[in-house]
């Protein structure tokens, strides 16, 4: 008995960013478990997986369709499972019936498209070139809007303060000075040395020595 070699597996093309969008996506669209505990929403969202892996999507658009299907699956059951919980209330029964076999409706429809979407896939990928062609295709889409995507605002650098003081160590703070303020001081000095100098010979007063006689008397 011959065994007929298995097809090979199609490359999945769903990057590792648009499987956690889809994925969040698919959560956020769940209906609520039954028991509100970490346990009972693991379970929820492992099966919602497994159920979506089932349907074997390969790319960004199978995947999404895949995802449509379920979540609309899911509503189906919790609506039914309120149909139960209000037996007895006839008008909230004829509600949830009509909601339910919208989002079965939903569901089908999901499914039947993503049937036709691998159908077509598959031919495609039966023609020479109709594989590599397509794969290009993609790739240049995707870089196109990924380049088309804002840029996100860089936050400015914050600027490090200086740790470190510039006045060197064999100087403190208080013998370091500005030029301009040394320049501004002795012309000062000098102004009220010379004006002292006029007032003694102004006076008659004896004249000092040096100029630091003149600017101790000042």
């Amino acid at each position: 008995m011959e065994i007929q070699p298995q097809p090979p597996n199609p490359p999945l093309d769903l990057p590792a960013r648009a499987y956690r969008h889809l994925v969040h996506t698919l959560l956020a669209l769940l209906p609520p478990p039954i028991e509100d505990t970490p346990e009972a929403t693991l379970t929820r969202n492992h099966a919602a997986i497994a159920r979506i892996a089932a349907l074997a999507p390969v790319n960004a658009d199978e995947a999404e369709l895949a995802a449509q299907c379920i979540a609309a699956r899911a509503q189906a059951e919790d609506l039914l499972r309120l149909t139960r919980l209000h037996a007895d209330d006839i008008n909230i029964v004829i509600r949830l019936n009509a909601q339910y076999a919208s989002m079965i409706r939903a569901s089908l429809s999901a499914h039947n498209r993503l049937l036709r979407e691998q159908q077509q896939r598959r031919k495609r990928e039966s023609t020479p070139g109709a594989a590599d062609q397509d794969e290009w295709t993609r790739h240049i889409a995707a870089r196109a809007m990924l380049e088309a995507l804002p840029v996100a605002p860089t936050r400015p650098e914050i600027a490090k303060k200086e740790t470190e003081s510039h006045v060197p160590k064999t100087e403190t703070p208080k013998r370091r000075y500005d030029p301009q303020t040394v320049a501004a001081i002795d012309a000062h000095i000098d102004a009220v040395i010379r004006a002292a100098h006029r007032d003694r010979q102004t006076y008659g007063l004896p004249r000092p020595n040096n100029a630091a006689q003149l600017r101790s008397s000042a």
